[in-house]
């Protein structure tokens, strides 16, 4: 298995030298994460995990796009654990039972399986973060817009009320800012039919596009507000956050 070169002490360093963009919020529910950790430069990824270190998740939903297609559409692996160089974390079995039960195209399947994967990028930096939790790792392998759909309400019928960090694994180029704005202007505008249209196109520059979409139909879904990292002179990938509105968190 191929792991990024970076120790666990160094990647808590990096988050212990990250300043979060959200003293105060608490309630991130979604995150959109480049697939690797650059040793380089950890802060593409500490400037976005550094919000959720002072939060306790009880399972992170790892969701990504298979370069290809699957036979089985939505893939679930039937590992009862994964393994990283920071150590072993469970799977989630009730969960992934349960999603697997609630449309014909989730499939407990080891068809995408590979060291390519991003969820073990994923589960270091969780690991880095705190010590307790399960995951549940999801391969979109469709590239029918449908197929995004239907794990979008899936995952909302789910995870609406449980204690879950959702994670959406997608590169954002952040050297293009002319599209990263024109994609943040569909996203706050509530454009989906222009965001379908965009991650569907040849022109997109965005990696793991159906993994973003889902995330931002969620996000639409929940109510919550998305917030992307800035990017500077060192940044080849940007991502970023979706969380519940203050003023709503006051009244839940």
């Amino acid at each position: 298995m191929t792991f990024a070169n970076i120790t666990k002490n160094e990647l808590q360093s990096a988050l212990n030298s990250t300043k979060p963009v959200t003293e105060g919020l608490q309630n991130i529910r979604l995150l959109f994460v480049p697939t690797h950790i650059d040793p380089n430069n950890p802060e593409e990824l500490t400037s976005i995990y550094r919000n959720v270190c002072n939060a306790e998740y009880n399972t992170l939903v790892v969701v990504e796009s298979y370069k290809g297609e699957l036979e089985k559409k939505l893939s679930i692996p039937s590992n009862q654990t994964f393994e990283t160089p920071f150590g072993e974390v469970p799977v989630d079995d009730k969960i992934r039972n349960e999603l697997c039960d609630e449309e014909d195209d989730f499939f407990i399947s080891d068809g995408g399986m590979s060291d390519k994967m991003a969820l073990y990028t994923q589960l270091m930096m969780m690991q880095a973060c705190q010590e307790d939790f399960e995951v549940v790792s999801i391969q979109i392998g469709d590239y029918d817009p449908a197929i995004v759909k239907e794990l979008a309400f899936a995952l909302d019928e789910l995870f609406r009320s449980r204690n879950a960090l959702l994670v959406f694994c997608c590169d954002l180029p952040s050297s293009d800012s002319e599209e990263l704005e024109k994609l943040k202007g569909l996203i706050d505008s509530n454009n989906e039919s222009g965001l379908h249209h965009y991650l569907n196109s040849k022109e997109k520059k965005v990696e793991g596009a159906r993994a973003f979409m889902t995330g931002i139909l969620i996000s639409k879904y929940w109510g919550l507000n998305v917030w992307f990292t800035p990017v500077n002179e060192k940044t080849t990938y940007t991502g970023g956050f979706a969380y519940v509105p203050v003023g709503e968190m006051a009244h839940s």
